[in-house]
């Protein structure tokens, strides 16, 4: 069938019918549910064309983490001629469903595709999308039902975790603490399962008041150290959920008369450049950023083709480096 078949079934103009597929027009949601039932009616349907413009949906360009995923992802597109607009959601979940609804819609944004980053785990957003439309959720796994039907790519947060937690245990701390993401994310909670099954693996106790939990920001990072440093049994140690977190503690700690790693062993979580500029260098436990963009991107090759969608999680590794050393107890 063709357009024409189309237009004649909905009610409107051909030339309404072809801007509209190639999404340089936005209509009324009536009329493209006519458009979209006229097509079913007539049996009609666009050929794939190859991804050519993808969006990159990212919370903020201001933490160090998401400026490498962002930097990694549009290289790997550059590398296959993908165009790439990368917007900012400011991590709040009203501006993260305006973005894709437009990118998803048309909205006169030319959007072929879109590798979308979270801060807020919502999947509600989804909704907005048509199902044929090339979707994939990088980094930050969203919620609910509909996320069922998209592909996901990134990091095992909990082998990571699991890692930097047993790596401290394996220097002769026992007092751990640890500064996690927020609550409501599922990385940041893969991230304290990590911890936990560490500190229990070892056979001790969880102190819950080791646990300390906020934003992936500096600035929580230097709270932070305040309150642990307030406790009366003080750790020896932190696995930081993240490294611009570990980052604000490092920053902070010279202000409470503490070194690190000769008062304060320090792991971080992330592997971003930042952690080697500080002083002593960060121990962290490295995300794949290269790998993650380009399973991204052959995700999306493979939603557009129609594929099933598939989940990949991929190994991290620890990245050793002077910000840890033995309890200061220890011989």
């Amino acid at each position: 069938m063709s357009i024409s078949a189309v237009a004649r079934e909905a009610g409107v103009s051909t030339s309404t019918v072809s801007r509209f597929l190639k999404g340089e027009l936005r209509l009324s949601a009536e009329t493209e549910a006519r458009i979209r039932e006229a097509m079913t009616a007539t049996g009609f349907s666009l050929p794939r064309r190859r991804v050519q413009h993808l969006a990159l949906v990212i919370p903020e360009l201001s933490n160090p983490y998401f400026a490498q995923l962002t930097q990694a992802v549009t290289d790997a597109a550059h590398h296959r001629d993908l165009e790439v607009s990368v917007l900012v959601s400011d991590g709040l979940e009203a501006r993260e469903r305006r973005i894709v609804a437009k990118c998803a819609r048309g909205g006169g944004l030319g959007i072929d595709a879109v590798v979308f980053v979270s801060m807020t785990g919502s999947g509600a957003l989804l909704a907005e999308v048509p199902d044929d439309f090339p979707f994939v959720t990088l980094d930050e796994r969203l919620d609910g039902e509909l996320t069922e039907h998209r592909s996901f790519v990134g990091a095992d947060n909990f082998e990571g975790a699991y890692q930097a937690t047993t790596f401290l245990l394996s220097r002769g701390h026992r007092r751990i603490a640890h500064v996690a993401g927020p609550g409501h994310l599922g990385s940041a909670r893969d991230r304290l399962r990590g911890y936990l099954r560490a500190v229990r693996d070892a056979g001790l106790e969880v102190d819950p008041q080791l646990v300390l939990e906020g934003t992936y920001s500096e600035p929580f990072g230097a709270h932070a150290l305040s309150r642990i440093l307030r406790l009366e049994d003080r750790p020896t140690a932190v696995f930081a959920a993240s490294d611009v977190v570990a980052v604000g503690m490092a920053a902070a700690a010279p202000m409470h008369g503490i070194r690190i790693p000769q008062d304060l062993s320090l792991v971080g979580f992330d592997g971003i450049e930042q952690g080697s500029w500080v002083t002593p260098r960060l121990s962290t436990v490295v995300q794949p950023l290269e790998e993650i963009a380009r399973h991204a991107l052959d995700l999306v090759d493979a939603a557009n083709d129609g594929a099933e969608p598939t989940a990949h999680v991929l190994p991290m590794e620890l990245r050793i480096a002077e910000s840890v050393a033995a309890p200061p107890s220890a011989p």
